[in-house]
Order: C-alpha cells, then structure tokens, then sequence
C-alpha cells in the first residue's frame, strides 16, 4: 500500500536512492540537466527546504520512496515539480501525490501552480493537461513548455 506523507529530513537516504534510482531520461526530465548522483548540497536543499515556502510529500510503498512532489512559493503563487519510480508509473501514484499537493497549495491560499516541462516530455505534458494545466511556449527556451494552473 502507498502511504503519502511529507517528505522529512530523515528520508534523505530514501530520497538520494530514489533519484539515483531513476533512469537517466527521468532524471533529466525531472532536474532538466544531467543528474548522475545526488550530492550532498542537492539533497539538503530537497530535503530541507525552509517550510514557509517549500512543501514536499514523498509516496512510500513498503518502506521505499516511490514517488516525491514539491512546490516552492513565489509570491501567490507556486513551482511545483513531480516524479515517480519508473516501475510505478501510470499506477496511480503521481495522481495521488498532485492531488496531495493541490490541497496543500489550497490551503495556503496560492493562486497558482506553474513550472516547465521539456517540450519532448509526453507523458509530463499529457498528465499536466488531464489535470487542467495551460501549456504555452517558454519565452526564453525553446527546449521548454510553461506550465500553469490556476487554482
């Protein structure tokens, strides 16, 4: 069973596991750029994140990391990224982890969610429209897509 909850900083080995986990394509379509190993400054910043501003949830299944979803505050509204195990996905899991975080950035009364996808990132930019995103062009990327919804 999956068990959704925030991300802390005693999952840090969990985390650094589960990103070095993840095929080379899902790390660069997650980080947009090449990520081999996490080091030690990039897992504090994802596992430490001043929690004003940063919300992070983790989906664990029997003790392992599965799936993280984030957002970090930008005035009323928020960046948000997300990821899954290549093994876990189109099971659920980033549903219920964007479904998570949606009712967090609701309750902190954001007005927005946005981010950018890599224009080549088809099962990103198909799980962004199912759930209501606008996609446009970046204005200074042409790799990139702009993501927004409105909440």
């Amino acid at each position: 069973m999956v068990v959704i909850r925030p991300l802390q900083a005693q999952d840090g080995p969990a985390l650094r596991a589960f990103v070095e986990g993840l095929s080379p394509a899902s790390r660069y379509e997650r980080f947009q750029y090449v990520v081999k190993e996490v080091s030690p400054a990039l897992l504090r910043l994802l596992v430490e994140g001043d929690p004003r501003t940063h919300v992070a949830l983790a989906a664990f299944e029997a003790g392992t990391l599965v799936g993280e979803a984030r957002y970090v505050r930008e005035g009323e509204g928020a960046e948000f990224a997300i990821a899954v195990a290549d093994g876990w996905r189109r099971r659920g899991v980033g549903k219920r982890l964007f479904h998570a975080l949606l009712e967090h950035a609701r309750r902190d009364g954001l007005k927005r969610l946005d981010g950018e996808v890599l224009a080549w990132n088809q099962a990103m930019l198909g799980f962004v429209e199912q759930h209501g995103f606008r996609v446009r062009f970046h204005p200074e990327d042409a790799r990139l897509l702009r993501i927004e919804l409105a909440l």
